[in-house]
């Protein structure tokens, strides 16, 4: 589905400069879904911020807010599905890759005075149920950072069962310690669920 929204609405028909308006409309779009999420991000505030008009929008997505969301939220996943594959792949140990992890999205929420947390997770709750098309957008990408640490714990030699397990447990710690710590402007909620993380590779 994803490969597929990509392709059919890409940039092959517009000119460079529209290509640069559609790449900014799609960042600026996913950086305001994970401050204010879904119902709150007006498209006139998208307008504000990109310096472009509203019909720009229906220009260059057809599909409106919906299908920028789902494209904006695409962007988010693939950052930070980056991020997770240079972690994994410059790491010693499973138990490493993890802490290092936990230490970034600590970095990454400090560094914004706890606005930003997960990218995807205000937009999925919001959408599940009244926007069906969205929240499956953020079920693949949830769905895509599992498969990564999947594929890296299977590398390690972990069995693809206890790989998958041990995936959702951390993706599972990361998302709640992050709504805890925006919650409480406290970075301790990630500290305590990046050594609980560490211990589940400890014990397995």
């Amino acid at each position: 589905m994803l490969t597929g929204l990509l392709f059919s609405n890409g940039m092959t028909n517009m000119g460079h400069k529209g290509e640069e308006t559609k790449q900014r409309m799609i960042e600026v779009m996913a950086g305001l879904l994970e401050k204010t999420g879904y119902e709150a991000t007006g498209l006139t505030e998208l307008g504000k911020e990109t310096g472009t008009p509203k019909g720009s929008l229906y220009f260059h997505f057809p599909g409106g807010k919906d299908e920028l969301t789902s494209l904006a939220l695409l962007h988010s996943g693939n950052e930070l599905n980056l991020f997770f594959q240079s972690v994994l792949r410059d790491t010693e140990s499973p138990a490493h890759a993890i802490k290092q992890v936990f230490h970034a999205l600590e970095e990454r929420i400090i560094s914004s005075d706890y606005q930003k947390g997960c990218p995807i997770a205000t937009t999925a709750m919001e959408t599940i149920g009244s926007v069906p098309s969205v929240a499956n957008v953020c079920n693949e990408v949830y769905s895509s950072w599992l498969k990564t640490f999947e594929f890296y714990l299977v590398g390690k030699g972990y069995s693809p069962r206890i790989a998958k397990n041990l995936s959702l447990s951390v993706l599972s710690l990361w998302e709640g310690a992050l709504l805890l710590s925006k919650l409480q402007k406290s970075p301790e909620p990630l500290r305590v669920a990046a050594k609980t993380a560490e211990l589940l590779f400890k014990q397995n």
